[in-house]
């Protein structure tokens, strides 16, 4: 029988093939977890690699060749300002991936000279085959796919120095990703909306023999219309699974590959994948739509596969609102079997989308709607003779079967009536007067309690109202695990809160909520020990050095690295209304290498810092989903967030 953990075995053995002794150590510590018989099953080979090796033969398995440190790097590729084949002209690069560069170009001015994204293979991408592969057939998948909903291919070629490209449609928006909300996912309504559209657009892939394989929140571009509908455009076909494809064979060697968080079980064990695979992810970025955060969020790939063989928490639990019906079709979706699952992600979508919009109210004949727990007169009160007692009934919105139903008519259910009891005379002899009186008494007594009553209520609960509005904003960060200078794992996202590792790199994220002026700055130690000031936002290369940002605008910071011993890394964020006249000179004047060298300046920070620092400001940091939001009132807030790295151990 077949190991599953096989194709996991293998890869931590390569890794480690190429660590010494020492190294490979705290490599399997951090990667095996507390799963000693996959450490051993690694150590095994590793140890019979080693035995060969002073017998001059081959691996157990070949570890990829290291390129000789004494061979010159190539020089970077950098387009901007060129024309490609005489026709796209080159604005600016928008990414810089690990394997390719998106430019931002135009088109010729016989097509208005409409924008469109150049995808180009950078030098060290073309040593290996099986990403020039993924490359062409990237091409290849967007030729067959015919759909409203995928990335249209416009072109492709070749550069002079060989490098290949390919021209894409221009989406307008943002990812999806920036429209999930940490503490509660997205509406209802537009979750119908996106997924009336999604669900059938990889069906239109699948039917053309095209598994995405790497399906996440950020290569779903939205953009939402002026009438409240959204555009759903699905991108980055790059490592797409292709069946017959005119480009490669089935044949040819396959990779686990994907996004860690989306992958399914069979991905992350390195099997065959299927559309059932990518209803997998669907099912993962469903979930995080309505509840705000991820079923599984784990440290290893050996987490992420047991955590698959676990129920998840119920999506209920997360959003109490969330309909039984669409909290069903998700944990469908999420099967750890793949024959459990959807197996059109269309089936998928149309479930999800009945279920959002079914409705669950009673409506009440001849009467406005009431909600759930309201008090309503049972009859009509002038039809009740003056002497009887009023009688009153909760009415309980509920749905109805349908012997409960007269003519399509649904009537209100009583679940209870209140009965006031009659006043008890104390004495025959006491006039009808004096009695009226006495209750007039009470009632105006009950009355002033009542009113002091809510009076106090009131103040508790809008005091905050003094300090003005609630402003918010959600961060997190992108962090890639480093060991021995080299990345370790898939890159994956944090709130902070957990310990890193010296060598860590990692990039801010931040999404506002509303307008306003965002500053950050990073307290840190020069050589000396010295406090430094410097600059993370805004800079030159991230937002033109502009601290003001629009409502739901999301900015990356550049790539940062944790450096020295166990320490803790101080960030100051500063989020006002308007810009901060005391800031701006003071960023203004650090702009050449991002570091405030003027005492005076830096007293004047920290005099704001104090200034402004309020206690009442709201730090909630959402561990499952990997976001943190950031709450407070008046027209600055600010805060210091405290990131703790440790020495790899």
């Amino acid at each position: 029988m077949t190991d599953p953990d096989q194709p996991l075995i293998e890869r931590l053995y390569r890794e480690a093939l190429q660590l010494d002794n020492a190294e490979r150590q705290a490599f399997l510590a951090l990667w095996c977890g507390e799963n000693p018989d996959l450490r051993r099953e690694v150590e095994s080979m590793l140890a019979a690699n080693d035995s060969r090796k002073g017998r001059e033969t081959t691996p157990i398995l070949e570890a990829p060749a290291k390129v000789p440190t004494a061979t010159p790097p190539s020089p970077l590729l950098d387009l901007v300002g060129q024309t490609l084949d005489g026709r796209y002209y080159i604005e600016q690069k928008l990414i810089s991936g690990g394997i390719g560069d998106l430019y931002l170009a135009t088109d010729k001015p016989e097509l208005m000279l409409r924008r469109v994204v150049v995808k180009v293979l950078q030098e060290k991408a073309l040593e290996d085959k099986w990403i020039v592969t993924k490359f062409r057939q990237e091409i290849e998948a967007l030729t067959r796919i015919d759909d409203p909903g995928v990335v249209g291919l416009l072109d492709a070629g070749t550069l002079p120095n060989g490098h290949p490209y390919l021209v894409m449609q221009f989406v307008e928006g943002d990812n999806l990703r920036s429209f999930i909300r940490a503490d509660r996912g997205m509406d209802f309504d537009d979750v119908v909306n996106i997924w009336q559209q999604l669900g059938r657009t990889l069906t239109a892939a699948h039917e053309c023999d095209v598994v995405h394989r790497d399906l996440k929140p950020e290569n779903i571009m939205v953009r939402q219309r002026r009438d409240g509908s959204w555009q759903v455009k699905v991108i980055d076909f790059g490592i797409a699974r292709i069946r017959n494809s005119l480009v490669a064979p089935s044949t040819v060697t396959a990779r686990v590959a994907g996004t860690a968080s989306y992958m399914s079980p069979e991905q992350v064990e390195g099997k065959r994948v299927s559309a059932a695979s990518d209803v997998y992810a669907l099912g993962v970025i469903a979930y995080e739509m309505l509840t705000g955060r991820r079923p599984f969020s784990p440290e290893t790939m050996f987490q992420l596969s047991e955590m698959q063989k676990s129920v998840p928490l119920a999506p209920r639990a997360l959003r109490p609102a969330l309909p039984l019906a669409a909290e069903e079709a998700i944990l469908k979706a999420i099967s750890y079997q793949s024959a459990e699952r959807y197996q059109k992600a269309c089936d998928f979508g149309d479930d999800l989308v009945r279920a959002l919009v079914a409705d669950d109210h009673v409506s009440v004949s001849n009467a406005p709607s009431r909600s759930a727990g309201e008090i309503v007169p049972a009859m009509d009160p002038a039809m009740d003779p003056p002497s009887a007692p009023t009688m009153l009934g909760t009415i309980q919105s509920a749905p109805l079967s349908s012997g409960d139903r007269v003519d399509g008519v649904s009537d209100p259910t009583l679940v209870s009536l209140i009965k006031p009891e009659i006043p008890a005379f104390r004495s025959g002899l006491e006039s009808m007067p004096a009695t009226r009186a006495r209750w007039r008494r009470i009632v105006l007594g009950l009355s002033a309690l009542l009113l002091i009553g809510i009076a106090g209520v009131l103040a508790l609960k809008y005091r905050s109202w003094f300090s003005g509005p609630e402003h918010s904003l959600t961060y997190w960060l992108s962090v890639q695990r480093m060991y021995d200078g080299k990345p370790l794992g898939q890159p994956f996202d944090a709130t902070g809160r957990e310990y890193f590792h010296t060598g860590d790199r990692f990039v801010l994220n931040f999404i506002t909520n509303e307008g306003g002026a965002l500053y950050i700055v990073d307290e840190g130690r020069d050589e000396k020990g010295t406090t430094e000031w410097n600059i993370i936002f805004p800079t030159k290369e991230i937002n033109r050095g502009e601290p003001a940002l629009a409502a739901q605008q999301s900015i990356k910071t550049g790539w940062y690295r944790f450096t020295g011993g166990a320490g803790v890394e101080r960030v100051w964020v500063v989020w006002a209304t308007r810009r901060a006249h005391v800031l701006d000179p003071i960023f203004r004047d650090a702009s050449g290498d991002g570091v405030i060298h003027d005492p005076a300046q830096q007293t004047q920070l920290q005099d704001f810092f104090k200034q402004n620092e309020s206690s009442a400001t709201e730090l909630i940091q959402n561990e499952a989903a990997a976001r943190a939001i950031l709450k407070g009132r008046g027209d600055v807030i600010v805060r210091r967030l405290d990131f703790s790295h440790k020495p790899n151990s």
